[in-house]
């Protein structure tokens, strides 16, 4: 953690020192540049207070900072490479006047309005981000329900028009205003699912976080039961005060209150939800995710009673496994459920468009997706981590209605 913070403070301390330096510049006015600094230094002061020097904020108060910190943070780094371009150019200027021009003034002019376009759209451009994140901190309870009508051909009619909930990511850890999250699991209860399945990250670093939503959380309400898998949170690995053995033990204390919630915790295994004698299969398996993250999911000895003719939802926690392991396995995975992504909580969904910064680093990013005859659907995350806030990416709810074809 110390050198994480040497290397923010020093990435925070340049990119602003150069961005003012650009202000200062574009002369503009006295009020404005002082008041900029000013919130750009309390923000990272406060931001740093709230983050490693643990002042006894309120959560509320700290997600504010957070928020401000993150904010100044992005809009730097954005605008920090057409700022870069422009001070090329106007290098590139003093090159030319000496070398070439010879004291052309008409030439000069031109560096000069081209380097003065390109200082005014950095900061354009780091205002983007800036406001609308800010802005974001009013969206994280903004709860969105995503519906979709699934047709299978392996599904038994006794299952036509079953009603599938699927949650993902809550980050406990993270709620300011239990309230507001007691709202959003009453609008879950609205949709009268049958199955409500849970697609992992329960908590940010530890068990304890979900303490005060156990009684929420028990409210849930499925005739055909609740189910949830572990994401890459649920392992206490990102806490610094925990070694291996606590970090197991903590794992298996989620697993018992997510039992007293009523969700049956599914660990590279499988069941078979019935209905009568009908009877489909849900597998569950730890999280698998690519690069650094932790590959604990096992299919092949989850899916080993399987019987391949038979509808089968897979959860998986990280989307990035369907790709790597999931579409090519032996047993056939009609539906594969994850989150972990968020969305990047950040983007663009309105009108038919559709982007945010989590496409550069997730094929599957946010919603339905189809290949080779499989689907998956990245429920977009009910909570939020780091940026305590959403903009355009809401949080989730996704209901999903089963069909027989």
């Amino acid at each position: 953690m110390g050198y994480f913070i040497f290397v923010f403070t020093a990435i925070y301390f340049s990119l602003s020192t150069y961005l003012f330096y650009h202000l200062r510049r574009m002369r503009i006015s006295r009020n404005l540049y002082w008041g900029l600094l000013l919130f750009f230094a309390s923000s990272f002061l406060l931001g740093a207070a709230v983050n490693w020097i643990e002042i006894p904020f309120s959560k509320e108060v700290e997600s504010w900072f957070r928020a401000f910190l993150f904010a100044c943070f992005v809009a730097l780094v954005m605008s920090t490479p057409i700022l870069l371009l422009s001070d090329l150019i106007r290098w590139g200027k003093i090159g030319y006047m000496r070398l070439i021009a010879s004291g052309d003034y008409t030439s000069v002019k031109a560096f000069r309005s081209r380097r003065d376009f390109l200082s005014s759209a950095a900061i354009t451009i780091g205002a983007i981000p800036f406001t609308s994140l800010i802005a974001g901190i009013g969206g994280k309870y903004h709860y969105k329900i995503h519906r979709y009508d699934l047709s299978f051909s392996n599904l038994p009619k006794a299952f036509d028009g079953l009603k599938i909930v699927q949650l993902s990511d809550f980050h406990l850890g993270s709620f300011d205003d239990l309230g507001a999250v007691s709202e959003g699991l009453d609008l879950v209860n609205e949709q009268q699912p049958d199955l409500l399945l849970f697609t992992g990250d329960m908590v940010n670093y530890k068990s304890m976080e979900a303490d005060p939503f156990i009684f929420m959380l028990e409210k849930l309400e499925a005739p055909f039961g609740k189910f949830s898998v572990l994401g890459n949170h649920d392992y206490a690995t990102y806490n610094d005060d925990f070694d291996f053995e606590q970090s197991r033990a903590d794992v298996e204390r989620l697993i018992d209150l997510q039992l007293k919630m009523g969700f049956h915790n599914l660990r590279n295994e499988s069941v078979k939800i019935y209905s009568g004698d009908d009877y489909f299969q849900l597998v569950g398996v730890e999280n698998w995710g690519t690069g650094r993250f932790l590959k604990a999911g096992d299919l092949n000895r989850a899916s080993k009673e399987l019987n391949p003719e038979l509808f089968t939802i897979l959860m998986s926690h990280d989307p990035s496994h369907w790709e790597a392991e999931v579409i090519d396995h032996h047993h056939p995975f009609d539906l594969t459920l994850s989150g972990h992504t968020h969305g990047f909580q950040y983007g663009i969904e309105v009108a038919g468009l559709k982007w945010s910064p989590s496409k550069f680093r997730y094929p599957q990013w946010a919603g339905m997706y189809e290949k080779r005859g499989r689907l998956i659907n990245v429920n977009r995350g009910f909570g939020f981590l780091g940026y305590p806030g959403r903009f355009g990416i809401w949080p989730e709810i996704t209901v999903i209605t089963l069909k027989s074809a």
